[in-house]
């Protein structure tokens, strides 16, 4: 009997399975991870690739873009590494790019107040701060997409000599990868664009593992990165961009790099690759943890995991889903009532409807539904009601134990995969689909 320990809130849920029926554990892959934390930022901003900090910054009115607090990443260290070397800059604007997130959340004042005490602290007077609103900030449209998208960003982005972004990275379920050019859109635009752009979502090329920064060409078309990127070239213009990019595990950084955008991408996504992306034989079990607090703070967060190995299923197989949700069903009304509230009209409605008329967070429905039509059952446990958990179409459970047993009482040979931070993984069924 084997001990599978899957992280769930604060917590884990711990499950016993056979050892003959534990196909597999899916997490990303251990790598080293050094204790300073800090020195690891301050080797990647010393060698950057092509472009510095310094020539990007000096004597020049600079907008410093860092991620908000939906984002696990150790904020306070990037913060605080920036600001050493922000000194040169004539003015600094820094922009906490929440894109449709909840602006006045508590994460989000402390990465405030980090960033206050950061620049008291290296002396740098002649800066503001300011918390993106998508629905709230004064915005100006600076051009229009191939593909449709207006282009509205907050004006406080715009006037500027040069960009500095902090960007983590990882996997994607509709983006490809969470990194900078989503600091940009949907991180610093209003609603309607960041609505515009992610309908492309819908789209079946729009999907993890393909981005247009990719190291290798042929994954190199997604329609919402690429419109992305293009907007994140209308906003910079011919303005210089420096980045420091980073990939983290709680509160290490495993990997970081800084420079110019393109080139420092590619880097991270080679090392995504390396170490959170796998091929897996499908199965007709899986368990599926999206990796505890925040990633399962609400099931429209918990949701990316799904979407980032359901490859990992076959047809007509069942999924136990351990998340929490101590938030409920989504993190704000219009995503409740977009996502949640979508999700639970008749399945074979959801995708027609949100086809004939997209509205901002109700992607997540649609690929929700697709995925809850494909498979038999998808078992839930959480801190949701059971009421609220059928209402979805799905099965709640309190007790995971006795559905693994089911499984295996049901077929004794059964082969069940395990997967553990699965909103950071990304998982290809071995045939290659």
């Amino acid at each position: 009997m084997m001990d599978v320990k899957l992280r769930y809130g604060t917590g884990y849920i711990t499950l016993k399975i056979p050892k003959q029926n534990l196909a597999q554990v899916v997490q990303p892959r251990k790598q080293s991870a050094s204790k300073d934390i800090s020195g690891t930022v301050r080797r990647a901003l010393s060698n950057p690739i092509g472009l510095t900090l310094s020539e990007t910054i000096s004597n020049n009115r600079v907008c410093v873009l860092i991620e908000d607090g939906t984002r696990a990443e150790p904020h306070e260290v990037l913060i605080e590494e920036l600001a050493k070397l922000l000194g040169a800059a004539k003015e600094l604007t820094f922009i906490i790019t929440t894109g449709s997130h909840k602006v006045d959340s508590p994460r989000n004042k402390l990465i405030t107040d980090a960033i206050q005490d950061s620049c008291q602290r290296y002396n740098l007077h002649d800066y503001q701060i300011h918390v993106h609103d998508a629905l709230n900030s004064p915005c100006t449209t600076v051009g229009t997409t191939i593909r449709g998208t207006a282009v509205s960003v907050n004006n406080l982005a715009l006037g500027h000599d040069a960009f500095v972004v902090a960007a983590d990275m990882k996997n994607h379920y509709f983006a490809g990868y969470s990194n900078v050019i989503k600091n940009f859109l949907p991180g610093i635009c209003d609603y309607a664009t960041i609505e515009t752009n992610h309908a492309l979502a819908l789209e079946p090329g729009s999907t993890f593992g393909r981005h247009p920064f990719h190291p290798d060409h042929s994954r190199r078309t997604n329609p919402c990165a690429e419109d992305m990127l293009e907007a994140t070239h209308m906003i910079l213009g011919d303005k210089p961009a420096f980045l420091l990019a980073t990939i983290t595990s709680g509160p290490y950084i495993l990997w970081a790099a800084s420079g110019e955008l393109a080139p420092v991408t590619a880097e991270g996504i080679r090392k995504i690759d390396e170490t959170a992306s796998f091929s897996v034989t499908p199965t007709d079990y899986i368990i599926v943890s999206p990796g505890g607090l925040p990633q399962d703070e609400s099931l429209y967060n918990a949701q990316r995991g799904l979407e980032l190995v359901k490859n990992a299923v076959r047809d007509n197989g069942e999924i136990l889903f351990l998340a929490e949700c101590p938030k409920g069903a989504a993190p704000t009304p219009k995503a409740r009532k977009f996502f949640y509230d979508y999700l639970t009209r008749p399945l074979s409605s959801i995708l027609p409807s949100i086809r004939e008329k997209y509205i901002l967070y109700s992607h997540k429905a649609a690929k929700f539904a697709e995925l809850i039509q494909r498979v038999k059952k998808i078992w839930i446990n959480s801190s949701l009601s059971t009421e609220q958990v059928e209402a979805a179409h799905l099965y709640p459970t309190s007790n995971p134990q006795t559905i693994v047993d089911d499984w295996i009482r049901t077929n004794p040979s059964a082969q069940i995969l395990a997967f553990d931070e699965a909103n950071k993984i990304a998982v290809y069924a071995s045939d290659g689909n």
